[in-house]
């Protein structure tokens, strides 16, 4: 009886992790890695203009968000796209022009925009529309 417990526990902490894998490996969209190492993965990510505040929505329910996290910008120091190479983050600014980017970063009131290997750009907050992320 007590090797069956044992058994039935290991299958389900087996479980457990290979769905936990799965969410992670699978789940595309931001990656918002913060100043203490952990990182954050989420599908939608918005500016609070009053509080400058970042909400990084990382689960939906039917139509309404389910989970989110409320982010200081002072708390990040990159933001990039999550691992495929089909994926990348369109900056949408203001006067209709796009930027497409794998990663940016967060400078005060400016957004340091990755571009290439050795481009990066810097954006004023202001200037930007919307931020996406495209498959």
């Amino acid at each position: 009886m007590k090797t069956r417990r044992v058994f039935v526990s290991a299958l389900m902490a087996l479980l457990l992790s290979a769905v936990s894998a799965a969410q992670q490996t699978s789940q595309s969209g931001f990656v918002i890695t913060l100043k203490n190492g952990s990182s954050i993965r989420g599908s939608t990510l918005s500016r609070d203009e009053s509080s400058g505040t970042l909400r990084l929505i990382m689960t939906f329910a039917v139509d309404a968000p389910k989970s989110y996290a409320v982010i200081a910008p002072d708390d990040v120091s990159e933001i990039r796209s999550s691992s495929s190479d089909a994926d990348s983050i369109r900056i949408k600014l203001k006067g209709g022009s796009d930027l497409r980017c794998k990663e940016f970063a967060l400078n005060g009131d400016t957004v340091s925009v990755k571009l290439g290997s050795a481009t990066k750009i810097d954006v004023l907050w202001s200037d930007i529309e919307s931020i996406s992320f495209v498959q």
